[in-house]
C-alpha cells in the first residue's frame, strides 16, 4: 500500500483545507494518507524529516510556489516522488509539469507512479526549481511577500488578482524614476564581464509568473539552466522588451539583452550594499556574491507530457 504525506498551506482557510482532503481522500481512498497541517517553518521541517526517515512513497504539497520551495530543500536527492497541486499565486512549476489539470487525471499519476527526475539550481546553497535572479526581479517578490505577510486584506486582493499581481509590481518597479541599476560581475565558461543592469534573471524552465516567456529554449531536465541580464539604459526599450517577452517573444530577439545556457556562474555585486536573491518567488537571501550551480536530475516529481489546462484554480480543486 502507497503511503502518501499530504502537506497543506498554512495560509489556506479551515474550509479549504477540510475540501482539499475530502477531494484527496476520495481519489486515493486505497492510499495510506497522513495529512500535515504544519503552523510554522520549524514544524513542517519536521514532519518532512520524520517523512523521509520513514521512507514514504509520496509527498503531495497543495499550495503556490513557496510551500514546493520548502519541501524540496530536504527532498532533492532523495527516491520520494513530489506531486506539486496548485493552490498558490503564480505554480510556476505546476504549470511547467502540467499538473495544472483536473484533479481526478492527477490524482491517477499517483497510482500509476508517472514519474520523472528534474534538475535544480543551487543558490549558495538554496535550492531552486523555477526561477529567480537579482534586482528588479526580487525587488518584485520581496514587495509582494512583505504585503502578504503585514496585510491580512492583500492575501484577499492576491486571491482576487492570482498572477496578474507580479506584471502590475513589476510595471510600479519599471516606471519608477529611480529605478536601479546594479554593476555585476559574471564568471563563467560561456560568459565573462561586467554588467550594469536592473535585473538579471536565473531560469530553469521557460516562464515565469505562469505565461512570461523568459527562457524559452531552456528545461528543466537539459543539463542547464538559462542566464538573462536586461543592459538597456533606456527605460523605453526597457519597457518594449518586457512587453515583447511577455508577448511569447524570444529575449534574444531584443537589442541589450544578454543570454545564454550554463550550468555553473558565479556573480558579484560590485557594489557595497547587499542585493537579495529571489527564487522560487521567495526571498532566498541578500548578499554581494552567489555561486550558482546547477544539480541534474535530483528531484522526483510527478509529470506527465501532454497536459490538459484548465483556466482558474478553482476548477483544478474541485474537478
Amino acid at each position: 500500500m502507497q503511503e502518501i504525506s499530504i502537506y497543506l498551506n498554512e495560509r489556506a482557510g479551515h474550509a479549504t483545507e477540510k475540501c482539499w482532503e475530502k477531494e484527496i481522500r476520495k481519489r486515493l481512498f486505497r492510499s495510506e494518507l497522513n495529512f500535515r497541517r504544519p503552523n510554522n517553518l520549524g514544524e513542517l521541517n519536521l514532519k518532512l524529516e520524520e517523512d523521509i526517515r520513514r521512507k514514504v512513497d509520496t509527498i503531495i504539497s497543495v499550495g503556490g510556489d513557496g510551500t514546493m520551495h520548502t519541501l524540496i530543500q530536504k527532498l532533492a536527492g532523495q527516491d520520494i516522488g513530489l506531486l506539486v497541486i496548485p493552490g498558490g499565486t503564480a505554480n510556476d512549476l505546476a504549470n511547467e509539469l502540467g499538473t495544472i489539470t483536473k484533479l481526478e487525471k492527477v490524482m491517477s499519476w499517483v497510482r500509476e507512479r508517472e514519474l520523472k527526475k528534474i534538475d535544480l539550481v543551487a543558490i549558495n546553497g538554496h535550492l531552486m526549481a523555477t526561477n529567480g535572479g537579482l534586482g528588479l526581479g526580487g525587488e518584485v517578490a520581496g514587495r509582494i511577500n512583505r504585503l502578504r505577510s503585514q496585510i491580512p486584506l492583500f492575501r484577499n486582493l492576491i486571491k482576487v488578482t492570482g498572477k496578474r499581481i507580479y506584471p502590475f509590481f513589476a510595471a510600479t518597479e519599471i516606471l519608477d524614476p529611480k529605478l536601479p541599476y546594479y554593476k555585476l560581475k559574471l564568471k563563467c565558461n560561456e560568459f565573462e564581464g561586467v554588467v550594469e543592469s536592473p535585473g538579471l534573471l536565473v531560469n530553469n524552465q521557460p516562464q515565469l509568473g505562469g505565461s512570461f516567456t523568459v527562457a524559452p529554449h531552456t528545461a528543466n531536465d537539459d543539463g542547464k539552466f538559462n542566464v538573462t541580464v536586461f543592459t538597456q539604459k533606456n527605460r523605453g526599450r526597457l519597457v518594449q522588451c518586457l512587453w515583447n517577452m511577455g508577448q511569447g517573444q524570444d529575449p534574444a530577439d531584443n537589442s541589450g539583452v544578454i543570454t545564454f545556457e550554463t550550468d555553473s556562474l558565479e556573480v558579484q555585486l560590485l557594489e557595497d550594499n547587499g542585493l537579495e536573491f529571489f527564487g522560487d518567488g521567495e526571498v532566498l537571501e541578500k548578499g554581494r556574491k552567489w555561486q550558482i550551480d546547477l544539480l541534474p536530475k535530483s528531484l522526483l516529481v510527478y509529470a506527465q507530457g501532454e497536459r490538459d489546462i484548465v483556466d482558474s484554480v478553482n476548477e483544478v480543486t474541485l474537478s
